[in-house]
């Protein structure tokens, strides 16, 4: 399950690309802009904006290679969507803590301060017969640590409350409770689409609901993802 989960960041993380490039100046006069893509001791090889595909320069024709890192600043903008915490691997913790599919609205205080109101809501059924009603309200703060182009790594804590009713089981569970977590988490933007972030973390939290408590909190790291766009 963990390489899984690797493989899947390794490939948004492809996906996603620098949005921002380099502008190399040649002795000619002429400018190319793009994506350096790979160098060596004689020449450099530039992805062109210019729909000129992959082109290869030697060092030597070479004045000047100017680097665009202006930072991206989300402040003010507000960000929906989807999120979805997995339950956790153990048998222990999948009887005490319950995964989570919410509605995610995301403002950004600042351009590394954020605040993610979540509702989620769950159920399922047999036949005419309900299972399992999980609802569930979820106020999370995050800060990003480190900013490096399209790639966003951030760490924070959340405060929620939760409201269960288990019928699967002999005896009919209902109750309400809270829940408490740390995360550290990374968030991609695409270069074609710059206002929407994917993002994915792990997480550690105790969650009390009736009498059913999660005590070990190693039990809570499990990775969780979530799907935004920002206007």
């Amino acid at each position: 399950m963990k390489m899984k989960w690797l493989w899947i960041a390794a490939v948004l993380v492809l996906l996603a690309g620098p949005a921002f490039g380099e502008t190399v100046h040649l002795k000619t006069g002429e400018v190319i802009k793009g994506k350096i893509t790979a160098a060596d001791e004689e020449s450099i090889s530039i992805q062109s904006d210019q729909g000129f595909g992959v082109i290869q320069v030697r060092k030597a024709e070479i004045v000047l290679v100017e680097y665009d890192d202006k930072a991206r600043d989300l402040t003010r903008k507000m960000g929906f969507g989807y999120y979805h915490r997995s339950q956790p691997n153990t048998l222990a913790g999948q009887l005490a803590e319950f995964g989570v599919d919410a509605l995610s609205l995301k403002y950004w205080l600042s351009d590394h301060d954020s605040l993610d109101f979540q509702l989620g809501f769950f159920n399922s059924t047999q036949g005419s017969t309900k299972l399992l009603e999980i609802f569930s309200l979820e106020l999370r703060y995050a800060q990003v640590f480190q900013r490096r182009g399209n790639v966003d790594l951030y760490y924070g804590g959340s405060a929620g409350y939760i409201s269960v009713v288990d019928s699967s089981s002999a005896s009919t569970f209902d109750a309400t409770g809270t829940s408490l977590r740390g995360f550290l988490g990374v968030e991609l933007f695409f270069a074609s689409l710059p206002d929407l972030g994917l993002a994915m973390e792990l997480g550690l939290g105790t969650q009390s609901v009736g009498k059913r408590t999660t005590t070990n909190l190693s039990s809570s790291g499990f990775p969780s993802f979530a799907v935004r766009y920002y206007y």
